[in-house]
C-alpha cells in the first residue's frame, strides 16, 4: 500500500511540475518547457530504478492516472471556453486550433512522453531512448514553445484568427455593439500608486483605453506593436492600459500586475478592480480598444487585435 501511495504522490508531483512549466504565465518559456519535458522521463527512470524496473501494470496506471485526469480536465476547460465550437469551413482557424491545441500542446506532449517512459522507451540506460527523449525536449522547447505560447496559451477561441482573417471585413465584425450610454467620468480605476483615479480631466484630449490581461496572446501582441502609433498621437490622445481578468483575486494582485515588464510606463497602467466599466459596457473578453472624447463619451470601440495598421487607421479616423 505504501508503494501505491508513493506512486500516486508521484503523479501529483508530475502534474504540479507541468502546471509550473506549461500553465503559469510568469514562468512559461522555452527553458521551463525543456525542464518539464526532461523531468518527466528522467523521474520515471529513477522511480523504476528504485523498484528494479519491475513496475507492474497497476503501478504504471497509478503513475499515469492523475496526469490523465489533468489532461481530461484541461480539455474540459477548453470545451467550456468554446474552443471546439468553430465552423469547420473556416480552414485557417480550424487548422490552428487542431495544430496548436492537439499537436504541440505541451501538456499533451508531456503526457505522451510519460506514457513512452512507462512503456516502450522505459529503459533510459539505452542511448537510443536517451536520444529520443532529448530530441523531443530540445526540439519542442526551442522550436514550438513560442508558437504555442503566442497562439494558444490561455487565450480564447477568437485568438485563432490568422493574418488572412485580419481583413477589413473581419475587423468590421469585431466592431461589436457596446453600451454607448456609458460615460467614462462615472468610473474610477486603481493606478500604479494604488490611488483611485478618474480619467476625465477635460483637457481636450481623447482618451483611449486598451484592455488587457497577461494570459491573452492578442493583448500581448497589441502591447508590443501599438506604442509607436500611440506616440504619434500623444498630442491628441491619452492612452491607458486597463487590466481586466475574470478572476477577482487576480485583479487584486497589484504587485504582479504593476510589475508586468512589457509595459514600461507604469503611469499608464490601470486596473478595473471591480470590473465596473467592463460590465457596464457589456464587454466580452479582451483586448478592447475604447476611445472616449474629452468629456468621457464613448466615440469608438473595437474588439480584438489583428492588423496594427488597420486598427491605427480606424482610431485615427475618430480622433479629430
Amino acid at each position: 500500500m505504501k508503494k501505491k501511495l508513493a506512486l500516486l504522490a508521484y503523479g501529483f508531483v508530475l502534474i504540479s511540475i507541468w502546471s509550473i512549466c506549461f500553465l503559469s504565465y510568469g514562468m512559461v518559456n522555452e527553458k521551463t518547457a525543456f525542464m518539464g519535458l526532461v523531468f518527466t522521463p528522467l523521474s520515471v527512470y529513477f522511480l523504476q530504478r528504485e523498484y528494479d524496473f519491475t513496475l507492474s501494470l497497476w503501478d504504471k496506471c497509478a503513475i499515469a492516472i492523475l496526469p490523465a485526469l489533468y489532461v481530461f480536465a484541461l480539455y474540459y476547460t477548453l470545451y467550456d471556453l468554446n474552443y471546439f465550437k468553430m465552423q469547420l469551413d473556416n480552414f485557417p482557424a480550424f487548422y490552428q486550433l487542431f495544430f496548436y491545441l492537439h499537436i504541440i500542446n505541451p501538456v499533451t506532449i508531456a503526457f505522451l512522453v510519460l506514457l513512452l517512459a512507462l512503456s516502450w522507451l522505459k529503459d533510459l540506460t539505452n542511448p537510443r531512448n536517451i536520444f529520443i527523449f532529448g530530441f523531443i525536449a530540445v526540439f519542442y522547447s526551442y522550436f514550438f514553445m513560442f508558437e504555442w505560447k503566442s497562439h494558444w496559451f490561455m487565450g480564447r477561441r477568437v485568438n485563432f484568427d490568422t493574418e488572412e482573417n485580419s481583413t477589413a471585413d473581419v475587423q468590421k465584425l469585431r466592431d461589436t455593439s457596446l453600451n454607448a450610454n456609458v460615460n467614462l467620468a462615472n468610473f474610477s480605476f486603481i493606478n500604479s500608486s494604488l490611488d483611485t483615479v478618474n480619467l476625465v480631466d477635460h483637457s481636450g484630449k481623447y482618451i483611449l483605453l486598451e484592455t488587457w490581461a497577461e494570459t491573452c496572446p492578442p493583448c500581448l501582441k497589441a502591447i508590443k506593436e501599438m506604442p509607436d502609433f500611440y506616440a504619434s498621437m500623444k498630442d491628441k490622445m491619452s492612452v491607458y492600459y486597463v487590466y481586466e481578468h475574470r478572476k477577482a483575486s487576480v485583479r487584486r494582485n497589484f504587485d504582479k500586475i504593476f510589475g508586468f515588464k512589457e509595459i514600461e510606463d507604469k503611469s499608464k497602467m490601470l486596473i478595473d478592480v471591480e470590473q465596473e466599466l467592463y460590465f457596464a459596457l457589456n464587454m466580452e473578453g479582451y483586448p478592447y480598444f475604447l476611445l472616449f472624447d474629452s468629456t468621457g463619451k464613448l466615440v469608438y470601440h473595437l474588439r480584438g487585435y489583428g492588423d496594427k495598421d488597420l486598427i491605427a487607421a480606424r482610431i485615427s479616423e475618430h480622433v479629430k
